[in-house]
């Protein structure tokens, strides 16, 4: 039995992965509001958004690991940004989709994309070996399969 104080391989791996990515976004994030004037989760809501045409609410909020109601502020915000509109189906108006406007769409390619794209390769992929890309890859992508979350159409898009 283990004791609940000692680390195993497991808890330690798992920490190291968490509070990496934690660190790494938090540089991100910095990079994206100061370059862009957004938040890093705002850029991603467009960038999931614009991978997709338009997505519902509800699926923005499971790609984003943002809580429906959450969701529901950010695209608020974005909307009132002028970046992204809501809409619904006439016959189906429960289900809210979000899309993105022109406005949108060139903020995401003029400003946020770029410097998102910058960060990720100073920020994350620049410590790391092409070794270590290839097996993140492959170990995340062996996550989301365990997890039922894999999409190759969304996580793969090339």
């Amino acid at each position: 039995m283990v004791d609940r104080y000692e680390a195993s391989d497991s808890l330690l791996a798992w920490l190291y992965v968490q509070q990496g990515v934690d660190a790494v976004r938090v540089a991100m994030s910095g990079r994206v509001e100061a370059a862009a004037g957004c938040s890093l989760l705002e850029h991603e809501a467009l960038y999931r958004i614009d991978m997709n045409g338009r997505l519902p609410m509800s699926e923005l909020s499971e790609l984003l690991a943002v809580s429906p109601s959450g969701v529901t502020r950010l695209v608020e915000r974005l909307v009132r940004r002028g970046w992204v509109e809501r809409s619904q189906q006439p016959d189906n108006r429960r289900v809210v989709y979000a899309a993105l406007t022109a406005e949108g769409r060139r903020v995401l390619k003029a400003a946020t994309g770029p410097t998102y794209r910058a960060a990720v390769a100073e920020e994350f992929a620049e410590p790391l070996t092409d070794r270590d890309l290839a097996d993140l890859k492959r170990i995340g992508r062996k996550l989301l399969e365990a997890h039922g979350k894999w999409d190759a159409q969304r996580f793969a898009p090339n």
